[in-house]
């Protein structure tokens, strides 16, 4: 059977796309996520988060001790420590956070959204 390109592009489309790529590594100090498509909610238990990759959604709970988000249209609420660093570069981020402080933010990129939630 012979395939056209237009043909092959409308199969492309119709495949599946993983729902969950990459790895997420709950160590005792860090958590680790990385990949595309986690949608999960971890408790924090105060260590630090990195997140890298591509429409993620996760939900932290309890306090955490600093975020770094990494890559592109993720999203992500978080409850942070006064002294935690929250560092977003990419495109298309949304972090939700709250905190009895004032962490250090550094954004960096286009089209981010860093919001203060409060109860």
């Amino acid at each position: 059977m012979l395939f056209t390109p237009l043909a092959s592009l409308a199969l492309m489309a119709l495949a599946p796309l993983p729902a969950q790529v990459g790895s997420v590594d709950l160590g005792p100090d860090l958590i680790e996520i990385a990949g595309e498509g986690h949608k999960r909610t971890i408790p924090c238990e105060g260590r630090r988060v990195e997140i890298q990759g591509t429409n993620h959604d996760i939900t932290l709970t309890g306090v955490c001790a600093g975020l770094e988000l990494t890559g592109v249209d993720n999203k992500v609420s978080i409850t942070l420590t006064p002294d935690a660093v929250l560092e977003v570069s990419g495109a298309g981020q949304v972090v939700r956070w709250r905190s009895s402080g004032q962490p250090r933010q550094i954004v960096d990129g286009i089209d981010n959204t860093v919001t203060r939630v409060r109860d």
